[in-house]
C-alpha cells in the first residue's frame, strides 16, 4: 500500500474515493469546473434547462456520511494562530491543498503524504518554540511551574488543541513529558514539548464527524463536534471559548442554540472572511494570480505603480469588499450580486478601470456606477475577467464555461481526442469573436463550445486585463449572446447584449439560484452531494427558492438541516 493510500485510510477510517474528475473542452480552459451534484431538467424561475446543482426531487434528507476531516492549509493557519496567540505563524512548507473543481474543502482531496508529515513536524516544532517563547503567559495558566499546573496546562491547552477534552490516558500521557528525564527540570520545555506533540496529532489535524451511535443505525455529533462543526464552518478555525463552553454546558442540544452561535459566527469579522473566501474559490478567482499577460497589449496593467500584481491586489480587494457588502449590508439578496450599480476600487484600481479615483490611495471604497454603465456585479469584477482570458485576447470560452459550469451547474463534454485549441493572435479586421467562431463553429469542437461561447461573448466588451472597451482589434465589440440550453419561463431563448443584460439572466434564475446553494453546500460540508445526500441539497435549494430567503438565512441554514448534526456510515465519500 503506498503512502497516499495508508494515509487516506489511517485518517479517515473507511476508504475514500480520491477520483479527481477534470472537465475541459479544449486546453485553454484549464482550472476547475462546477459542482455538478444531480441531473434533470429545471421546471422553474427565468432560466430553465440544462443540469442543476441539485434539481427539483425529493427533500428527505438523510444522514451525511462519517468522516473525519483534515485540516486545510488555511483553516491549519488560522488554528495556529488561535491556538498559539503568535502573530503571522509561518506554515508555508505545508504542501498546499489541492483543488476539486474549485473548493479547497474536499475531503476526497486531502491526503496525507510522507511529505505532510516531514512538514507537519518541522512546521509544529518551529512553533511551539515560537509559542514558549512569545505567548508563554497566555499558554500557561499558571505561576507555579509544578505537577500540578503542568496537569493544568495539559487539560485546558488539550481542550482547545484537540477540541474537545482529553481522555484520562492523554492527560496522563501528555503530563508524562513534563518528566525531569525530558526536560532537565525546565518547565518551559515540558510545555513545548507538549504544544509539538499536540501539534503532530491526528487530533489536532483531523477534525471529527464520527458522532456517537444513536441506536437507530445511525451516529449524532458529539457536542465538541457541532461546535467544532460550527467554528469551521462559519469560521475556518477551531471554536472559541464561547462555543468550547456551549458544548461543555450542554447548549449545543437545540436547533435554536445551533442557529444562535451559527448567526454569532457569520456575523463576525470571521464570517465574513470564510464567506468571502467560498465566493474566492466558487468565481475560480485564483486564476488572476498565476494569469500571464502581454506587457505589448496591456501596458497600463504593467506601467501602474507596483505593476500587475498590485492591480490584481487591488481586485482582489474590489471582490471581498463587494462581496462582504452586497451579502451583509445591502439587501443580502442574490440578485445583487449580479445587478449592483457600484463596485469597490481604490485610487490604483480607479484609474486602471477608466473610474475617477475616489481620492483613499490603497483603500477600496464604494463608487456608484454611471447609470447604463457597464460595469457592476460577478461578472465585471476584475478577478474573473483578468483571470478568465488569454495572455493577449479575452476568452469567450474561459469565461462561458466558468458561467455554465460553477454559475447554472451544467456540465460541459469532454474535447475529442487530438483537437488543436491553439487560437491565433488576432489580425486586423478579424474580432477575437471573429477567430473563435471561425475555429469552433463546425466539426467536432462544435457542439461543445456552443455551450460555452455564446455566453462568454456577452462579456467581449471586456478585454483580457478586465478592461472596457468598445473595439476589438480596429472592429466594433459584438457582446450579442445567448445561453443554449436554457429557456424563459414562456419557453423563449435567453437571448442578451452585454454583460449587464447576462447578469440580469442570471439574477432572476432559479436554476442559477439552485447551483449557487448545491456550491455552497459542497464547500461547507466538504463533499459533493450525489445518492441520498441529494435529499439534504435539495431541501436546502428549495427552501431557499420558494422562501426567498436572505443570503445569511441560506449560510445558516446549513447548519439547521438534520444532516448536519447527524451521521451515517459510508465506505465511499465521492470528489
Amino acid at each position: 500500500m503506498d503512502s497516499k493510500t495508508s494515509g487516506r485510510r489511517l485518517a479517515t477510517g473507511f476508504w475514500v474515493s480520491a477520483t479527481l474528475v477534470g472537465v475541459a473542452c479544449t486546453g485553454e480552459i484549464g482550472g476547475p469546473r462546477g459542482v455538478l451534484a444531480g441531473g434533470g431538467p429545471e421546471s422553474t424561475g427565468a432560466a430553465t434547462g440544462g443540469t442543476s446543482g441539485g434539481a427539483p426531487g425529493s427533500t428527505a434528507e438523510s444522514p451525511s456520511p462519517r468522516m473525519i476531516r483534515q485540516l486545510t492549509l488555511s483553516e491549519y493557519q488560522n488554528t495556529v494562530f488561535d491556538l498559539l496567540h503568535i502573530a503571522n505563524p509561518d506554515a508555508s512548507a505545508i504542501p498546499p491543498d489541492v483543488s476539486i473543481d474549485g473548493f479547497t474543502t474536499n475531503v476526497a482531496g486531502a491526503f496525507v503524504t510522507e511529505a505532510h508529515m516531514d512538514a507537519y513536524a518541522s512546521v509544529g516544532a518551529a512553533l511551539a518554540e515560537r509559542a514558549a517563547n512569545e505567548a508563554y503567559a497566555k499558554l500557561v495558566p499558571c505561576q507555579t511551574q509544578d505537577t500540578a499546573c503542568a496537569n493544568e496546562f495539559v487539560s485546558q491547552f488539550g481542550l482547545r488543541a484537540f477540541r474537545r477534552p482529553l481522555t484520562s490516558d492523554e492527560r496522563t500521557r501528555y503530563a508524562n513529558l513534563f518528566d525531569a528525564s525530558l526536560t532537565g527540570n525546565t518547565f518551559k520545555t515540558g510545555v513545548t514539548l507538549t504544544i509539538k506533540s499536540m501539534l503532530l496529532s491526528p487530533n489536532f489535524l483531523y477534525r471529527s464527524e464520527l458522532g456517537t451511535d444513536t441506536g437507530q443505525g445511525n451516529f449524532e455529533l458529539t457536542p465538541f463536534e457541532i461546535a467544532t462543526a460550527l467554528s469551521y464552518t462559519y469560521w475556518g478555525t477551531m471554536p472559541d471559548d464561547t462555543l468550547l463552553a456551549a458544548a461543555q454546558s450542554g447548549t449545543l442540544a437545540r436547533k435554536s442554540q445551533i442557529e444562535a452561535q451559527a448567526r454569532r459566527l457569520l456575523n463576525d469579522a470571521r464570517g465574513r472572511n470564510r464567506v468571502a473566501t467560498f465566493f474566492y474559490e466558487w468565481m475560480e478567482s485564483p486564476r488572476a494570480y498565476v494569469a500571464t499577460k502581454d506587457m505589448g497589449t496591456y501596458p497600463s496593467l504593467f506601467s501602474a505603480p507596483g505593476g500587475m500584481s498590485a492591480i490584481v491586489n487591488s481586485m482582489r480587494a474590489e471582490e471581498d469588499a463587494f462581496i462582504s457588502h452586497a451579502v451583509f449590508e445591502s439587501t443580502k439578496k442574490f440578485e445583487e450580486l449580479f445587478t449592483a450599480d457600484y463596485t469597490f476600487v481604490n485610487d490604483r484600481l480607479a484609474s486602471f478601470y477608466g473610474l475617477r479615483p475616489p481620492g483613499t490611495g490603497e483603500t477600496a471604497v464604494k463608487v456608484s456606477l454611471a447609470p447604463g454603465a457597464s460595469r457592476g456585479g460577478l461578472l465585471t469584477l476584475g478577478m474573473f475577467l483578468l483571470g478568465h482570458a488569454r495572455t493577449n485576447q479575452s476568452s469567450p470560452t474561459q469565461r462561458g464555461h466558468m458561467i455554465r459550469a460553477n454559475l447554472l451547474c451544467s456540465d460541459v463534454p469532454p474535447p475529442p481526442p487530438n483537437v488543436d485549441p491553439t487560437v491565433q493572435p488576432g489580425t486586423p479586421g478579424k474580432t477575437g469573436r471573429e477567430q473563435i467562431e471561425a475555429l469552433t463553429s463546425s466539426g467536432v469542437c462544435a457542439s461543445c463550445h456552443s455551450l460555452m461561447n455564446p455566453i462568454g461573448f456577452g462579456l467581449e466588451g471586456f478585454d483580457g486585463a478586465a478592461q472596457q472597451r468598445t473595439m476589438d482589434n480596429g472592429e466594433p465589440v459584438d457582446a450579442t449572446g445567448v445561453i443554449n440550453g436554457f429557456t424563459s419561463a414562456s419557453g423563449a431563448p435567453l437571448r442578451f447584449n452585454g454583460a449587464k443584460e447576462l447578469s440580469a439572466i442570471l439574477a432572476a434564475s432559479d436554476a442559477a439560484r439552485r447551483c449557487f446553494v448545491a456550491n455552497y453546500y459542497r464547500y461547507t460540508r466538504g463533499f459533493a452531494p450525489k445518492g441520498v445526500d441529494l435529499g439534504a441539497v435539495n431541501e436546502l435549494e428549495q427552501a431557499y427558492v420558494r422562501g426567498d430567503l436572505d443570503l445569511p438565512d441560506l449560510f445558516v441554514r446549513v447548519s439547521l438541516q438534520d444532516s448536519f448534526t447527524l451521521r451515517r456510515s459510508a465506505e465511499v465519500v465521492d470528489p
